[in-house]
């Protein structure tokens, strides 16, 4: 599926400060792991920290993404599913959200809703973002947040 998922408009001006390889992360339409193993010509690690039933049919992932060992981003995701095969792939399967689209063979649609930077405690920078992957059987909330 790579860039041509669902058509959707992002509703969101990109402010200026993000460089180009930060403006591209931060626009990529569920496609980050691709593009940052490409850019560094290397695999990607995906720690799912947490992929938690939070009631029926609602789940929250917690995933950690690492090149060449080190964290890169930390995305925070709620999970609305309506269809028990979709399910069944983030429950006991824990696929990645990108690929339970893939698998199911549906494009989702991409919205970009916010986007922003900030300093942790320790003064490190980092830049986020929130957006939506949807279609029918699964909607996706998600945030993330990349080391500067």
């Amino acid at each position: 599926f790579g860039d041509i998922m669902s058509p959707h408009m992002t509703g969101v001006t990109l402010p200026n400060g993000f460089s180009p390889l930060q403006r591209l992360l931060l626009t990529a339409n569920g496609n980050v792991e691709r593009i940052v193993s490409s850019f560094y010509y290397e695999p990607l690690t995906v720690l799912v920290n947490l992929n938690h039933k939070r009631s029926p049919c609602v789940y929250d992932r917690q995933v950690t993404m690492l090149v060449r060992g080190e964290p890169f981003l930390h995305a925070k995701s709620t999970i609305y599913l309506t269809d028990p095969a979709w399910e069944e792939m983030v429950e006991r399967r824990g696929t990645p959200l990108g690929a339970v689209f893939r698998v199911m063979g549906v494009l989702p649609t991409f919205h970009l809703r916010s986007v922003g930077r900030g300093r942790d405690s320790s003064g490190s920078g980092f830049f986020w973002r929130v957006y939506t992957l949807a279609s029918q059987g699964m909607t996706c909330e998600i945030t993330e947040t990349f080391a500067d």
